[in-house]
Parts: structure tokens; C-alpha cells; sequence
């Protein structure tokens, strides 16, 4: 991407950033010693109660095949909202991405990739480059955050994995700069539908242009569309990418019915 090119685009969209549901208000109402707490990054217990929790750990111990739950341990720390089941502390934080880490392993297998390299966008405080690190030895994840205090945060919790080698969180000027290279999937979880129309199309082309294979998307919706109704399928299909896979967070309509947060699984795949 031409440096002075991508600077200007990128002052550009930040301007704008009161168009995003993360405007400046969003951003105010953030508790940066109480970043894991039901809030702007994660919602948690406000629309659902200890029974739902139990019922999708139910869910999420059943499918984790690559021991997610085992491997990466919730601490309770930076506000995080738990409960406890089978002598184990249990946040959304980690039943989503348990759920999320195991739907890739089924179908990308990602735990027999050498040196597989992630680039999670939108990555608010890391959660998911936690579990992903803590879970597969094999993974590294760079994450990045248009939000300047989701990257202040990230640091702060990922700081013993970014010590150890394991994750890197990127600044916005990277875009311009030197970007990773050899990444071998994309993810951006629950963002691109609180982004505006021209953020989601910068990120598309970013991954277009990082030649990154594999993308995997969870919408807010059952559908690739913004907050507002807004279909970016079509951004996708513009630079190539197409969906391979499709699948509800909850396989078995009792657990959507009952679990907490349902949500929709999207792997794209480029072909050109």
C-alpha cells in the first residue's frame, strides 16, 4: 500500500469515526481498570443469567476437541463477569472463543499449520489472541485496533503473551508501514458490524493486499452486514474472497435457543 496514500486514508476514516458505533462516546464510557467488564468491548450478564452460562459451558466442553478450556484459564482479572462450574471460572470471554478456536481447528485445522500466523482485526483487548496463543503452541497473532485505547488495554493483558514472543499488537501506522507477512487467516469478530461502510472496504483491501488466504467473520447479525442493515458480502466478493464455510455458534437449536449470545460463523476463502 503507497505510504502517504495510506496515511491520508487512514486520518481520513478516523475523522469520521462518530459515523461507528465506536464514536467518541463508546470510547469515553471505557474503564481501562475495568476493561473485561460487561461493557463497549463485551456484553455480558445483561441479557442473560448463570443458567444460559451453564448451558453453553455444557456446549463449548462438549465440541472443544483441542482442549481450549483446559489450556487457557480465566483469572477473574480486569472486572471480567464469572461463574464457576466444575471448580472452573468461566466468562463469555472464554466459552466464545473456545467455541470460535474449535469451529477453525474443524475447519482449517489450524493446529497442524507450521507457524501459523494471525491477524486479528478489531481485536478490542486481545480476549481471542489470548485463548488462540494459550491453545496452540504453533500460533502467534498480531492484533490491531483503530481504537487508540484498545490498543492501550491490549497491551496490558496480553503483556505476558508479548513478552514471550506469542503476540504483537500493531499500530494503526503499520498499514503504511512494514505489515506482517506470511499471515495465514484473518479474523474479525463482532467489529466489522459496528464499522462504517468505508472502514470495512479499507480493511477488505488491507487483507486483499497482505495476500491473506483465509478470513473468518462474526457478524453482529446472521448476516455479513453492518449494525444497520448494510450487506459487505459484497466487499468481500469485489477483491476475491468467497464464503466456504457457514455455520450458527450453537449447532443444535436447543443450545441457540438457551445459550448465551448466538451468533453466525463466516470462513471466507480468496480465489483470486
Amino acid at each position: 500500500m503507497n505510504l502517504m496514500s495510506a496515511l491520508f486514508k487512514i486520518k481520513k476514516l478516523l475523522t469520521n469515526h462518530d459515523k461507528n458505533v465506536w464514536n467518541r462516546k463508546h470510547i469515553k464510557s471505557v474503564d481501562v481498570n475495568n476493561f473485561r467488564n460487561d461493557n463497549v468491548f463485551v456484553w455480558q450478564t445483561r441479557l442473560y443469567e448463570e443458567y444460559n452460562y451453564f448451558i453453553s459451558y455444557i456446549y463449548a466442553k462438549n465440541i472443544d476437541k483441542i482442549q481450549v478450556l483446559a489450556k487457557s484459564q480465566e483469572d477473574g482479572s480486569y472486572g471480567v463477569e464469572t461463574f464457576e462450574f466444575d471448580k472452573k471460572l468461566v466468562s463469555r470471554d472464554l466459552l466464545d472463543s473456545t467455541i470460535e478456536i474449535n469451529f477453525l481447528s474443524v475447519k482449517l485445522g489450524l493446529e497442524k499449520i507450521t507457524n501459523l500466523k494471525i491477524l486479528d482485526i478489531g481485536a478490542g483487548y486481545g480476549r481471542f489472541a489470548k485463548r488462540m496463543t494459550d491453545s496452540l503452541p504453533n500460533s502467534f497473532v498480531y492484533c490491531i485496533d483503530a481504537i487508540d485505547v484498545s490498543r492501550q488495554v491490549s497491551k496490558r493483558y496480553l503483556s505476558d503473551s508479548i513478552a514471550k514472543g506469542r503476540v504483537e499488537v500493531l499500530s494503526m501506522e503499520s498499514i503504511a508501514g512494514e505489515m506482517p507477512k506470511g499471515v495465514s487467516l484473518a479474523v474479525n469478530i463482532h467489529s466489522f458490524s459496528e464499522m462504517s461502510i468505508e472502514w470495512v472496504t479499507f480493511w477488505v483491501k488491507t487483507i486483499f493486499e497482505l495476500e491473506i488466504d483465509y478470513v473468518f467473520v462474526v457478524p453482529n447479525g446472521p448476516q455479513l452486514t453492518l449494525n444497520d442493515g448494510t450487506d459487505f458480502s459484497r466487499v468481500f466478493q469485489d477483491h476475491g474472497y468467497t464464503v466456504i464455510a457457514e455455520s450458527k455458534k450453537y449447532e443444535f437449536q436447543e443450545f441457540e435457543k438457551f445459550g448465551i449470545y448466538p451468533a453466525s460463523y463466516f470462513l471466507l476463502k480468496r480465489l483470486k
